[in-house]
């Protein structure tokens, strides 16, 4: 934001002003490279991450390289006029400024100040007489800049105070979905389930939250990454069987959608269906969550899918409830671990439902 101010000359007292030094110099340098790091990260984390959206998101890599590049050119300004004003002291009173650094001291009477400028790089632009003086006062304490801008006279009080109420608002949307974000990504998120694939654990029309914190966050494929990356040395614990999961499915033409299945079987587990029932270890499974009065179902035959056998390290094998209609590991295969985005973990609504008043569909998932 730019402010234009002009000299007030009935200031009362002489007021001084001294560029930042030591620890507190480095905590400035510190931050606003920080701020540089997160704005770069935010920029490629959320052209891949903002949910809904097909990524990558074009326009968030324009605005966000935009941004970037402006607080970089705005962090090595700092760096420069540091390095021409370090130990430097700003004194103003009515008769004018001065300035008294490196042994040198730059008198501007107040008569000769035609203007002063705060530009978008954190300097004040001092027009006078003689020439321009830019002195860098980000690099003063937040009050004594605050204090300095404050015995000024803003010549457009109006536009600063609509201009300062319009960053606020998209700081707090930016900071707001930067958070939102990576709540959904590594916390928790919301999904809605539109098949039958689950029934009758879970119902067409209901939503539910995943949660991501059981496995491990992942963290999004950003363009200079192979693939995703599963922490999974930040879970609670690998999953198990029974877990119901939702995860990206080894399916070309879905590979932009996310399934929700029910692991049948762990790496290290020897599965195999027999006369329409799962048996793993040897043992038949007792399955009462499947929507089938009886535990059969169509299988694909092996030579077209090989899952029979001992499931290999890092892969799991997922069914749907309603294994009548479900596009699952007998279609696909082996669902590699780190597909898994998260567990499902509460169902909060059915839709159908709901228009009756109905919230019966309420509840832990199991």
């Amino acid at each position: 934001m730019i402010q234009i101010f002009k000299f007030n000359s009935d200031i009362t007292e002489e007021k001084k002003f001294e560029v930042l030094l030591g620890t507190e110099l480095i905590k400035f340098f510190a931050k606003r490279f920080l701020y540089l790091a997160l704005f770069i990260y935010g920029t490629f984390f959320l052209a891949v991450a903002i949910p809904f959206l097909k990524a990558p998101i074009y326009t968030v890599y324009i605005l966000g390289i935009i941004a970037s590049i402006f607080y970089l050119i705005r962090f090595s300004n700092y760096i420069m006029q540091y390095f021409k004003y370090k130990e430097a002291t700003f004194f103003i009173s009515s008769s004018g400024v001065v300035i008294e650094k490196n042994d040198l001291t730059l008198k501007i009477d107040s008569s000769n100040i035609n203007s002063l400028v705060y530009n978008s790089l954190g300097n004040l632009v001092i027009s006078h007489k003689n020439g321009i003086e830019s002195f860098p006062i980000t690099l003063l304490s937040k009050s004594d800049r605050d204090n300095l801008l404050a015995l000024l006279i803003d010549t457009k009080p109006n536009r600063t105070i609509q201009l300062n109420k319009i960053w606020d608002v998209v700081d707090a949307v930016v900071v707001a979905l930067f958070l939102a974000v990576h709540i959904i990504q590594f916390v928790v998120q919301a999904y809605y389930i539109p098949t039958a694939s689950m029934r009758n654990t879970l119902l067409e029309g209901d939503h539910l939250f995943v949660e991501k914190i059981t496995y491990g966050p992942i963290i999004p494929k950003m363009f200079w990454m192979d693939k995703p990356i599963h922490l999974d040395f930040l879970g609670i614990r690998e999953v198990r069987r029974h877990d119901i999961v939702i995860f990206t499915p080894p399916v070309e033409e879905d590979k932009d959608k996310d399934y929700i299945k029910r692991c049948i079987a762990i790496p290290g587990d020897s599965f195999e269906i027999k006369d329409g029932f799962v048996f793993i270890n040897g043992e038949k499974q007792i399955e009462p969550y499947t929507h089938e009065e009886t535990n059969y179902f169509e299988f694909v035959p092996k030579e077209t899918n090989p899952i029979e056998g001992i499931v290999p390290e890092g892969k799991i094998i997922v069914m749907g409830d309603n294994r009548g209609n479900s596009k699952d590991s007998r279609f696909f295969g082996y669902l590699d671990i780190d597909q898994i985005k998260g567990k499902a973990f509460v169902l909060y609504w059915n839709t159908d439902n709901l228009k009756k008043f109905d919230f019966s569909r309420f509840g832990l998932i199991k």
